[in-house]
């Protein structure tokens, strides 16, 4: 193993920890903090339901992604 990819390693293992503890703490998106009516409140939940799984789908994207560099330097 080269000093370069000793670093390149350590990169991507201090990158996967920030990817996961964004995943993992991340605040859930929320429209309820302004008064609408039933049916505009109903839209905007399922609204806020679809971009909390996109973000955490997204999260694990780049997770996976991070791996298989790593993997790919090993």
């Amino acid at each position: 193993m080269t000093l370069q990819n000793i670093l390149n390693l350590s990169g991507l293992i201090i990158n996967m920890i920030g990817a996961y503890m964004m995943y993992y703490y991340s605040p859930k998106v929320s429209a309820q903090l302004v008064i609408y009516s039933r049916a505009e409140a109903e839209v905007f939940r399922k609204k806020d339901q679809h971009k909390n799984k996109m973000i955490r789908l997204g999260m694990l994207l780049l997770f996976i992604g991070f791996i298989v560099q790593f993997i790919a330097l090993l």
